[in-house]
């Protein structure tokens, strides 16, 4: 049994325990039968629940709705429980299940709704109200404690406070009435007891404190393992101090209703069961709570019965969601030659099928013309997180002739102060280029207004590379492709990059433009610096062979993608595969892996703070994967999906 004390949110506390376990119960595809109070409540806890329904949280498709009694004769008749709630929902009309006040063989209608409780397979919630005397439903002093649903005399004290409730004079209000009894209410898979005002305080004293006793029916519901009653400080009045600080303790330590009231109307959940990589190391037996679009907590231990939804994952892993920092498309999507909130929209929705939550869409070498569109669009996306996009990656056009790689030649150009002006003011976060074709000043500047550059596409010495980093040089674009090579006199691009310990790499991992062994070695020289990338383009999640891009015909040939000189134009490997390979072919541990396609990336970016790892408070992205690493679901901004798209492939 569980006491929740609450100041003035009876109501509104029992509502939002309805939709939990109506939506727990959606999951699982089985009926919800919910026995509501034939009794007043207050209009307000109807009303919460309607709007859950008319707010498109809650649907009553699935759900029966079973009276718990009825009132039988005179003027009284069903039209409140119709009026404040079930003309108010849609919900198809077989399942409403309430008695026939007017059935002439009160026997046979008993019969006739314990049969239908039984043919549903039982109530899994039940609900009432707690009577000053004790009352359970009709089921007043005195009332055996094995009773089933039958008619029943109504009790002076529940007739004088229903006709005050319900403006009926009490000579017209009804003598008898219909109700479940103690048996329905064993049998419930979950029970909640309403308790307000001062006058039944000294009823819930009877019943919390006391042994089960005939006098107050409701005590006889102690021993139920999903009892919940929910009271105002008034009702709780008569309770000893030890048994009051003990609930309030109890509620503090685990989730607290009101806590739970604020957050479920947008997202508000635990992830249970799985084994947690946090960014630094694996947590086991804890749980995740998610509040809207961030981590609210990671605990050991939470209320199976709090108001909030529960996501099982039976045993599978959690990490932080994939970024990529080097996506030109996917999905056959191309930012390049499609540049539109469509294209973004297509390659996140690719990249949630393979665990990637967050990247940057990069623009390969281009004219000024059309950087300035791919600006255009970005500045008019008022939040770049609903399409997964942490900003724009020109790759280019400040790069060089020698290793242009499939960038078009013609438009490899100098910086201008306008377009440097320019990038500085929009969404950009990252530009590639050479670090011998732009100047210091330059780097500097960009650096200096929180974009990321990027040495890439460069024919730079050792020395020349080494001169430039201080001015901001913080990454390097797919470490090893289109870079001088490491040499054994002059160590070219690619030994200033593994030898500076401060600059972060990306790395394309699928074996192709990145043989593994050089993958090792870069792994073994760069730990703690390396991510994982992409560099995908419009094939990634597709079997298509041939496409434009780049302003060329790309083919596929065997694995690779080129065009046809045989220039390698890209991947099409996915994060998840990436993250499969750093592990299975260069036998990096799990752990490193996941870091280097999350909190690297996140590092690299300087955004650690709320991307890279499983905290409070960080933002609510996240990948679920099996133990071959498939990803198996993701939770994107704290919604959470399920995937069964990504497989493991050659590798």
């Amino acid at each position: 049994m569980r006491i929740i004390i609450t100041e003035n949110a009876v109501n509104e506390w029992a509502a939002y325990y309805v939709a939990k376990c109506i939506l727990d119960q959606n999951k699982n595809k089985n009926p919800f039968v919910i026995a509501l109070p034939f009794r007043h409540v207050d209009k307000t806890f109807y009303d919460k629940i309607v709007s859950f329904h008319d707010d498109d949280i809650l649907s009553f498709e699935n759900v029966h709705i079973v009276s718990s009694g009825e009132y039988i004769g005179k003027t009284y008749s069903q039209s409140y429980l119709e009026d404040v709630f079930l003309s108010r929902i849609k919900i198809p009309k077989e399942n409403i299940h309430l008695f026939d006040s007017k059935a002439r063989n009160r026997k046979l209608e008993s019969r006739r709704m314990a049969e239908v409780i039984e043919t549903l397979g039982g109530i899994t919630l039940l609900i009432d109200t707690l009577g000053e005397d004790g009352t359970f439903i009709l089921n007043t002093p005195l009332s055996s404690l094995e009773s089933g649903v039958r008619d029943k005399r109504v009790s002076n004290i529940i007739a004088s406070f229903e006709s005050n409730k319900l403006d009926i004079p009490l000579s017209d209000f009804p003598e008898e009435g219909y109700t479940l009894g103690l048996k329905e209410a064993y049998n419930a898979k979950y029970l909640l007891v309403m308790a307000k005002g001062y006058e039944v305080s000294h009823a819930l004293s009877q019943v919390v404190e006391n042994p089960i006793s005939h006098f107050y029916p409701t005590s006889a519901l102690q021993a139920h393992k999903r009892l919940i009653i929910v009271a105002d400080e008034d009702a709780v009045s008569e309770l000893k101090v030890k048994t009051y600080k003990y609930s309030k303790m109890l509620e503090n330590k685990s989730l607290h209703p009101k806590e739970l009231i604020k957050g479920l109307y947008k997202s508000y959940y635990a992830i249970t069961n799985c084994r947690i990589f946090d960014g630094e190391k694996f947590i086991l037996g804890h749980s995740i709570i998610i509040e809207n679009n961030k981590i609210k907590s990671i605990e050991k231990e939470i209320d199976v019965d709090a108001v909030i939804s529960i996501i099982d994952l039976g045993g599978k892993t959690v990490a932080p969601g994939y970024i990529d920092l080097q996506l030109n498309g996917c999905g056959c999507f191309n930012i390049n030659s499609d540049t539109t909130l469509e294209t973004l929209q297509g390659m996140n929705e690719t990249n949630h099928k393979y665990g990637c939550t967050s990247y940057l869409p990069t623009i390969i070498t281009t004219t000024d013309e059309n950087m300035l569109k791919v600006i255009d669009l970005f500045n008019h996306i008022e939040d770049l997180s609903i399409v997964g996009a942490l900003g724009i990656h020109f790759e280019g056009p400040y790069i060089s002739l020698e290793r242009n790689g499939i960038h078009e030649k013609k438009y490899i150009r100098k910086p201008s102060k306008e377009m440097i002006d320019r990038i500085i003011a929009s969404k950009c976060v990252m530009v590639t280029v050479a670090p011998e074709e732009v100047d210091g000043d330059i780097i500097k500047e960009l650096s200096q207004n929180n974009i990321v550059v990027s040495m890439g596409h460069t024919n730079g010495t050792y020395a020349q590379v080494k001169e430039k980093i201080p001015y901001g040089l913080t990454f390097a674009t797919h470490l090893f492709n289109t870079m001088r090579p490491w040499g054994p006199r002059e160590p070219g691009a690619v030994g200033a990059v593994l030898e500076s310990k401060d600059v972060y790499a990306g790395i394309i991992a699928d074996g192709l433009h990145c043989d593994f062994a050089s993958l090792e070695l870069a792994y073994k020289l760069k730990t703690g610096k390396l991510c994982v990338v992409t560099d995908a383009i419009v094939a990634a999640g597709t079997d298509v062979d041939k496409f434009m891009w780049a302003g060329k015909e790309i083919y596929r040939d065997g694995d690779r993608y080129v065009d046809e000189t045989g220039t390698l134009a890209g991947s099409s490997i996915v994060m998840s595969q990436s993250v499969r390979n750093v592990v299975n072919m260069i036998g990096a541990s799990v752990e490193e892996a996941l870091r280097m396609a999350s909190l690297y990336p996140a590092e690299a970016m300087g955004i650690d703070d709320k991307y890279g790892r499983l905290e409070a408070g960080y933002i609510a992205d996240l990948v679920i994967l099996d133990d071959k690493l498939v990803v198996k679901g993701i939770v994107v901004k704290g919604a959470y999906k399920e995937m069964n798209y990504d497989k493991v492939d050659f590798h």
